[in-house]
C-alpha cells in the first residue's frame, strides 16, 4: 500500500486565505468517480467587529459554473487545537450552518457527501463546491478547504477530480 495516497484522491479546493467580508467558493470538486466524497473546512483566526457569522454552505451544480444550489449535508465540528475529539454527526439544511467567531477559532468541520443523494436531489448534479459568505463585520476569517474522494475504481494514479480537469 502506499502510504502516501491510501488510494484516495485529495484536492486541494481553497488555498489557506483571509477572506474577511467576502463571500468566497472554493474549487468544484467533480463526483463522476466518487463512490463517497467529503470536505475538510479547517478555520484558524476568526473574528466580527460585532456578533456576526461566517456561514457555510454546500452547493451542487450539473455543470462547472452552472446553476449552483444548496443542499443539505452531515457534518462534524472538530474540539479545539490538540485535543482529538469530534462532535456528534449534525445534520445541515440546505441553509448550511454558522461559524460563530466567539467560539469557532481554530475549529475544522468536516462534511460528508453521498454522491448518489446529490445526483438524483439535484437533476444530475455532479459538481459540488463549499460557499462561505461572510457577513460585513467579519474582520478576519483564515480559512481553507480540502476535498476527500473515495473513488469506485481504486487505483495509484488518480483521475483528475476537478472541474476544470474534467469532462
Amino acid at each position: 500500500m502506499n502510504p502516501y495516497a491510501q488510494y484516495e484522491n485529495i484536492i486541494p479546493l481553497l488555498a489557506p486565505a483571509d477572506i474577511a467580508s467576502a463571500i468566497t467558493a472554493s474549487g468544484y470538486m467533480d463526483l463522476k468517480t466518487a463512490n463517497r466524497a467529503s470536505f475538510l473546512v479547517a478555520f484558524g483566526l476568526v473574528t466580527s467587529a460585532s456578533a456576526d457569522v461566517e456561514v457555510l454552505t454546500v452547493e451542487a451544480a450539473s455543470a462547472e459554473g452552472g446553476a449552483e444550489a444548496a443542499i443539505a449535508f452531515n457534518y462534524r465540528k472538530s474540539g479545539a487545537v490538540g485535543a482529538n475529539t469530534w462532535g456528534a454527526i449534525t445534520a445541515a439544511t440546505s441553509a448550511g450552518i454558522n461559524i460563530d467567531p466567539s467560539t469557532d477559532d481554530n475549529v475544522m468541520i468536516w462534511i460528508d457527501i453521498d454522491p448518489a443523494a446529490v445526483y438524483a436531489a439535484k437533476k444530475n448534479a455532479r459538481y459540488v463546491r463549499v460557499k462561505l459568505t461572510d457577513n460585513t463585520d467579519m474582520t478576519a476569517c483564515l480559512v481553507s478547504v480540502i476535498g476527500f474522494i473515495d473513488p469506485i475504481y481504486k487505483q495509484a494514479t488518480m483521475i483528475s477530480a476537478t472541474a476544470s480537469a474534467s469532462a
